[in-house]
């Protein structure tokens, strides 16, 4: 074997072409089935957009759940005070008394009405209505219609 020395490029190109072609088809064997960089890249991206979307979209799902629970405890709110109110109304209250009912259940309720009830009946007695004149006795009556005829009948006392 004689060696012939290299001189142009093209001879090098030509020399050394065959041992790169066969080290291409090594590394393509080697790293088969791998993914490559650029595909990679493109399934982070992919990855990262999906991401984005169900945060979002758990964002979205936790406004509305926080809107929807803002309208039960609304709605709770509003038959509890009608509740209370047919309560007060039941224990002979005011209108005006069934926002001062303590408690959490509908049989606290009750029981604080009875209460208040209890309080307010004792402590707001008043005369009835419809009488403008003070009560009379029987026996005071009779005094008096005593007292008139004994004056018709003595002119001069």
């Amino acid at each position: 074997m004689a060696f012939t020395p290299i001189e142009t490029q093209e001879q090098f190109d030509a020399a050394i072409s065959e041992r790169l072609k066969r080290e291409k088809e090594a590394q393509a064997k080697r790293y088969e089935g791998w993914t490559s960089p650029e595909a990679l890249q493109k399934l982070t991206d992919e990855h990262a957009k999906r991401i984005k979307e169900l945060e979002d979209a758990a964002a979205a799902t936790q406004q509305t759940l926080a809107e929807k629970d803002a309208e039960i405890a609304k709605g709770a709110k509003y038959r509890a005070d009608l509740v209370k109110t047919r309560i007060a109304l039941a224990a002979g209250l005011r209108m005006e008394y069934a926002d001062r009912l303590r408690g959490e259940t509908e049989e606290e309720w009750k029981e604080d009405a009875k209460v208040l009830a209890k309080d307010f009946a004792a402590a707001h007695y008043s005369a009835p209505i419809g009488n403008a004149e003070p009560t009379v006795t029987k026996e005071q009556e009779l005094n008096v219609q005593w007292q008139k005829l004994a004056d018709q009948l003595n002119p001069n006392s």
